[in-house]
């Protein structure tokens, strides 16, 4: 597993940096959109289906409904 993915999976809140050659010196973090990790600049990641899957499954589960 590599790094990013490994943080993506045990820090809450991580973000992948830009993959964008032109972000390079401003190194700007991303943002999750709900499918994969994108950058103002229009840069996304390209991060499998399973593992965007598993990712949501652990970090965007929707919280269980409570009885009153």
């Amino acid at each position: 597993m590599s790094t990013v993915r490994r943080n993506l999976m045990s820090s809450a809140g991580y973000t992948p940096y830009c993959g964008n050659e032109r972000c390079f010196l401003n190194m700007p973090r991303t943002r999750f959109t709900g499918s994969q990790f994108a950058c103002d600049c229009g840069w996304r990641s390209t991060f499998e289906a399973e593992f965007i899957d598993r990712y949501k499954a652990k970090w965007h589960a929707k919280p269980e409904a409570r009885a009153c």
